[in-house]
C-alpha cells in the first residue's frame, strides 16, 4: 500500500516508533496505520492538511449587495476561477478573499459595484462556483505530523495487544480505530486546529 495524503512518511514513523529502517516485514501495515491516523485527524478537526484542486458550489448569500460575504464550507488556499451565477466569471479585482493577509481563506467578499447573482433560471442554489486549491495547507504542520505519529503508534500498540480497550471500526489491516483512543497529547494538538462552523 502507498500512503495517500498521509501526514507522516513510513520512514518518519519507523524512526518515531524505534523500528529498524531496514525491516520491511510490516511496511504495508505501518503505511495503513499512518493513513488511518491521517484520516482520523481529518475527521476530528473537520479539515485537511493537503492541497486539493477542485470545483465547489455555493448558494447565493442572503445578503447579495456590495460587501456581502460568501462563507466557505472548506478552507481555501487559492482561487483559480470564481463564477458568479448568471454574471459569469468575476475578475480578481471584483472580490477579496478573507482573511486578506492570511490563509486559509474562510470567505469571499464581493466588492463595491458588484453583487452575488443567481443562475440564469433564477435559482440561487449552487449558483456560485469556485475552482481553486482547497485545504488548510499544502503540507501538514509539524505538530499535525507529530499527532499523526502518536495516533499511528497507538494503533500499532493496540494491534499488538498493548493498546487500550474500546469500541471501534476495523481497517483493512485489521486495526481497531476509535476517536476515544487518541492519545491525550495528540488530542490537545488537534483541538487547536478544529474547524468551527460559521453561521451563514
Amino acid at each position: 500500500m502507498t500512503i495517500t495524503n498521509g501526514y507522516a512518511t513510513l520512514a518518519e514513523f519507523k524512526a518515531y516508533a524505534d523500528i529498524n529502517s531496514t525491516d520491511s516485514t510490516d511496511d504495508a501495515v505501518l503505511e495503513d496505520l499512518i493513513e488511518a491516523a491521517s484520516r482520523l485527524i481529518d475527521n476530528q478537526v473537520k479539515r485537511t492538511f493537503y492541497a486539493r484542486t477542485e470545483t465547489r458550489y455555493f448558494d447565493v448569500p442572503v445578503a447579495q449587495a456590495d460587501g456581502a460575504i460568501l462563507y466557505l464550507d472548506d478552507d481555501l488556499l487559492t482561487v483559480t476561477t470564481l463564477t458568479n451565477g448568471s454574471s459569469g466569471a468575476l475578475a480578481a479585482t471584483d472580490y477579496r478573499t478573507l482573511p486578506v493577509n492570511g490563509t486559509p481563506k474562510w470567505g469571499v467578499q464581493i466588492k463595491s459595484g458588484n453583487s452575488w447573482s443567481s443562475a440564469t433560471d433564477g435559482d440561487p442554489v449552487g449558483s456560485i462556483s469556485i475552482v481553486g486549491t482547497w485545504g488548510w495547507s499544502s503540507t501538514a504542520p509539524d505538530d499535525i505530523k507529530q499527532a499523526c505519529l502518536m495516533i499511528a503508534n497507538s494503533y500499532r500498540q493496540k494491534r499488538s495487544g498493548q493498546g487500550v480497550e474500546g469500541n471501534a471500526r476495523v481497517t483493512s489491516a485489521g486495526v481497531v480505530i476509535e476517536a476515544g483512543d487518541i492519545p491525550k497529547d495528540a488530542a490537545r494538538i488537534l483541538l487547536n486546529y478544529r474547524r468551527v462552523g460559521m453561521v451563514i
